[in-house]
């Protein structure tokens, strides 16, 4: 079982029918910066000015980016910057969404402070990227791309390094280079380490020419080195590169020992992916797999930017993906790994662990297995390629292989696979926040598994069909409300205002009844008090102002306010008065309300007014409306959060984890961990504030003796 907390809910990988949706109440901790122990930045020959000329750009804090064909060697140059010391965050794109790149930079600055994976959203990815202000490196960035855009629009404070085929930056504060090639002696350097000897005398002209040709491109200048090693004569190999640099693939490939021939092919399949030597070693069934790929990587063939990460260069694809075919069968492949996965899924956290490190070339696999219509490969690839997906929490992607998946059952008419993808696209339907897509989704499911006598599965689709039901329409704003969830709505508000107009009868009415028979004697015209703060009162109204009695229904408790200990002073000094205070929230999904009643001092006998104070108490109570926190239970996408050592209201958290409004002092929020403090309007003063004259002021009667 594999458990990832989202906001209010805990979603389990329970068995291979799916997951289960719970709910749960977390105490969620920031995630902690991640300290590396890097090395020093590989070295690059040639490449000093290059280096110097973009530490000045990034240390200026602007965007940089190269560009240039594949072979050139950018991705080593990513890395070098990447390595140099300042906070950093490589991350390959290709083909992953911007949600899931956001993820990955979460992943490669912080590590998890609870036992359980938590996957933050969106806002909150980015609220975390933009405050370490660190280098995002931005490694095979395709052509036309808008994502180092987007994170450069998210991520203020932070600087974009960006790396591609073709330019993606632009703009006058960002501008791609193109990379050259070695210059001719750093070329001759990497050829002669390379080599592992010196250049004979014989050798020299025709090596001068190969660099010649091959334009001082660093993976032409290494594969030209190994074939001389290997036996070939330099005129022969500086022969072949005269006719282009696809010759030198197609010659490096040519005459592979059968286990480094396999591991190449494996490889050619899933090109421009990295991957573990163990995954190379179950799709080929390639015993001794560690050594074939030093090999091939010594050869020039194989990338190993990493102690066990291996990968083909995509511009190498096109020129051995023919020649090396024959080498292993797709469903061979696709067995092999379908296996390996199945066992890894079996052994619990750290085998969907080990599935994940090789997840990149499981998604190319699968791609490579659509175009060919092959879809019983893509039905078996998807089944175990979603659980490495929800737990690397790339949800984004996940959500791509179970279409693709739930695509390729329809059309053989795999029932059960097809019930498993809508059951785990009914999950990210729900944590999408469009509960009604996610309850279609689990119908279908639970309809499809009920027929199949699938009992275990239908009762776990049943069981988040009902969780569904319960906590998903209304938990928030859903992009895709259905029509029960609008009419709910518009009831609630409907019925909100009909209380708002019920509560302005009755204060009007209790108002007028109280001038008509309240035997206390009211405030003298022109009287003055004091409010919190220390300000005068305004002239009061026995009556007050016709907007102030407006507000939600509530009820009244002797006591002091919220956020009070007792009696005390507000703010600025000025005495907290006797009162009572109702949090009760309003209608519609805005914040609630908070209705602030307080009543007037009494007088005993024999005391004296206070300085600047009404000889006589008010009449009636002096109501004003403020935002507050909500405290009940969050139907939000984000989590029930309990910090320690603050209280939950007013925390400047809202529901994601993310700190709102609260945190800055807006919306009547502390940000301190505490309710906001009622605003005392006093009677005929909300007339001020909104603008208008005060009513004028009724003559007061002298009220007989009992």
């Amino acid at each position: 079982m594999y458990s990832v907390l989202y906001g209010s809910s805990r979603i389990t990988l329970t068995s291979r029918s799916g997951t289960r949706l719970q709910r749960s109440e977390l105490l969620l901790r920031d995630p902690g910066l991640r300290h590396r122990w890097a090395g020093p930045p590989p070295v690059l020959l040639g490449r000093e000015e290059v280096l110097a000329t973009a530490w000045r750009e990034i240390l200026d804090g602007r965007p940089v980016g190269f560009h240039g064909p594949c072979g050139f060697g950018k991705s080593s140059l990513l890395r070098n910057l990447a390595s140099g010391g300042r906070r950093s965050a490589f991350v390959s794109v290709g083909r992953t969404p911007l949600e899931d790149v956001l993820q990955l930079l979460v992943d490669e600055l912080y590590v998890s402070a609870g036992p359980e994976p938590v996957k933050y959203s969106g806002p909150v990815c980015r609220q975390l990227v933009r405050h370490t202000r660190a280098l995002i490196v931005l490694d095979d960035v395709p052509p036309g791309s808008r994502i180092p855009r987007q994170l450069a629009d998210a991520l203020p404070g932070c600087v974009l390094l960006v790396g591609g085929e073709q330019p993606v930056l632009g703009g006058a504060a960002a501008a791609s280079r193109l990379l050259p090639g070695l210059p001719q002696d750093a070329a001759f350097d990497l050829f002669v380490r390379s080599l592992g000897r010196a250049v004979r005398d014989a050798e020299l002209p025709h090596v001068r020419r190969l660099l010649e040709s091959v334009r001082g491109r660093p993976l032409s200048v290494r594969q030209a080195a190994a074939l001389v090693r290997a036996g070939h004569p330099a005129g022969a190999v500086a022969e072949r590169a005269a006719r282009g640099v696809r010759e030198l693939d197609r010659m490096s490939a040519g005459r592979l020992p059968g286990p480094e021939r396999k591991a190449l092919a494996v490889l050619a399949l899933v090109a421009g992916a990295l991957v573990p030597g163990n995954w190379v070693a179950a799709a080929g069934d390639i015993a001794y797999v560690t050594q074939a790929l030093l090999s091939l990587h010594e050869r020039g063939l194989v990338e190993r930017p990493e102690e066990d990460r291996f990968g083909l260069p995509v511009c190498l694809a096109d020129s051995v993906r023919d020649m090396l075919l024959d080498a292993v069968s797709l469903s061979a492949t696709v067995n092999g790994l379908a296996d390996w996965l199945e066992r890894a899924h079996d052994g619990g956290v750290h085998g969907l662990m080990d599935a994940l490190d090789g997840v990149e070339g499981l998604v190319g696999l699968l791609g490579f297995a659509a175009e060919r219509a092959e879809w019983r490969a893509v039905v078996r690839l998807a089944r175990v390629t979603e659980a490495a997906l929800f737990a690397g929490r790339r949800w984004q992607q996940w959500k791509e292989v179970l279409e693709q998946g739930e695509d390729a059952a329809r059309r053989i008419g795999d029932r059960a696979s097809e019930a498993l993808f809508s059951h785990q696209l009914g999950t990210v339907a729900y944590v999408e926040d469009r509960p009604g897509d996610a309850a279609a989704r689990l119908r279908h499911a639970l309809q499809l598994r009920a027929a199949l006598g699938d009992t275990e599965g239908a009762e776990l689709t049943r069981a988040n069909l009902t969780y569904v039901e319960a906590f998903g329409p209304g938990r928030g704003e859903g992009r895709d409300p259905d029509w029960r969830a609008l009419l709910r709505r518009g009831l609630l508000v409907l019925a909100g205002l009909v209380a708002v107009v019920a509560v302005i009868a009755a204060v009007r009415a209790a108002v007028a009844g109280a001038g008509d028979g309240d035997p206390s004697p009211g405030p003298q015209p022109g009287s003055s008090g004091t409010v919190a703060g220390g300000s005068p009162l305004p002239g009061g109204s026995p009556g007050g102002s016709p907007g102030g009695a407006s507000g939600p229904p509530v009820s009244f408790s002797s006591g002091p306010g919220p956020g009070s200990e007792g009696p005390g002073p507000i703010t600025g000094g000025s005495p907290r008065p006797g009162g009572v205070t109702s949090s009760r929230p309003g209608p519609g999904p805005g914040p609630s309300r908070s209705v602030v009643v307080i009543p007037g001092p009494s007088r005993s006998p024999g005391s004296s007014p206070g300085p600047g104070s009404s000889p006589c108490c008010s009449r009636g109570p002096v109501v004003s409306r403020s935002p507050s926190v909500s405290v009940g239970p969050s139907r939000s996408k984000g989590p029930i959060i309990r910090r320690p050592g603050a209280s939950s209201p007013g925390s400047g958290h809202d529901g994601d984890g993310e700190r709102g409004d609260g945190a800055r002092g807006g919306d009547g929020g502390r940000g301190d961990g505490r309710l906001p403090v009622p605003q005392v309007v006093p009677p005929g003063s909300m007339a001020l504030l909104s603008g208008r004259p005060p009513a004028s002021q009724p003559p007061q009667r002298a009220l007989p003796p009992r």
